[in-house]
């Protein structure tokens, strides 16, 4: 499940980053697109969807720490620029469910481990 989570979250990255190196997505009678392309976010999007994809691929949990840490950093970044409106802004609201639905994950598999280990297999009495 996590696994999914991050490779989700990595495509949305890699969606933003297409949009800030200045991609277009013809919809009908709109245009996606991000109203002031940020080339420079657009290669720190590429990097974070890379870890991101790279943890998901492995299921190494220190990368995905480092992912989803990373992820946060660049959110928490992105929504602080003023430059940062329209299509991008909402876009990073996706980013944030995401990076919290990854966190939510990786902590309750954390507890998970941590009581599954601590337990003793019991065994049936005998009679």
């Amino acid at each position: 499940m996590t696994s999914t989570t991050l490779f989700a979250n990595a495509a949305v990255f890699f969606c933003a980053a297409l949009f800030n190196f200045g991609a277009e997505i013809p919809l009908g009678f709109t245009t996606l697109q991000f109203d002031d392309p940020i080339w420079q976010a657009g290669t720190g999007e590429t990097v974070i969807g890379l870890l991101l994809l790279g943890a998901g691929r492995t299921k190494g949990r220190r990368l995905a720490w480092v992912a989803v840490v990373m992820s946060v950093l660049g959110i928490v970044f992105g929504l602080s620029s003023d430059r940062v409106q329209g299509a991008a802004r909402s876009l990073h609201v996706v980013m944030i469910a995401f990076a919290a639905a990854a966190i939510w994950l990786l902590v309750s598999d954390r507890s998970h481990r941590r009581l599954g280990a601590g337990r003793a297999p019991t065994a049936e009495p005998e009679r």
